[in-house]
């Protein structure tokens, strides 16, 4: 009987060896993931989902939360705070912000969408998205500002125009 429970251990241990599954960690499940497990996240899947969360939805500032992503949303001249889930396949809270921030005019203002000034920053610097947000530049342009982390965990920041697309 003994013999025959080492023998389902070993089978055990050889198995979870050549598992191709990534092992759930403490870090994994902490309140404050690294970046690189954000990384693992969907950015795209997200700011899809938290600006269709409410009507006529236009993100304009992505971050990194313990569950997933915050993600602020515009829509009819309202501000919302979206929470999505680290994959971006689910919404997991919203609500809408008493005093809207000046950052509302500015994406009304952006011909580029967060998705598509992710992409364009990618192109250019591949990485993970840490996070976004729409601003002005030095020089009174409206861009967005985006960092990004590279394989080796360093942090990149690419502007992108917000009206034209073009990486700055």
């Amino acid at each position: 009987m003994k013999s025959a429970r080492l023998m389902v251990g070993a089978l055990v241990l050889v198995s979870a060896a050549c598992s191709t599954e990534e092992p759930h960690t403490p870090l994994q499940n902490s309140l404050s993931p690294t970046a690189t497990e954000q990384g693992k996240g969907k950015p795209v899947n997200a700011i899809q989902t938290a600006a269709g969360a409410v009507p006529d939805g236009r993100v304009f500032d992505v971050e990194p939360s313990n569950e997933g992503w915050e993600i602020k949303v515009a829509s009819h001249g309202q501000e919302h705070k979206v929470r999505v889930s680290r994959d971006g396949g689910q919404v997991l809270g919203k609500q809408q912000t008493a005093k809207p921030s000046d950052d509302l005019a500015k994406i009304e203002q952006a011909g580029v969408d967060a998705v598509k000034a992710l992409q364009a920053a990618q192109q250019r610097q591949p990485g993970e998205l840490d996070e976004m947000e729409i601003d002005y530049a030095a020089d009174g342009a409206l861009i967005w500002e985006i960092g990004l982390r590279d394989g080796k965990g360093a942090e990149h920041e690419v502007n992108v125009d917000a009206k034209t697309g073009e990486v700055r």
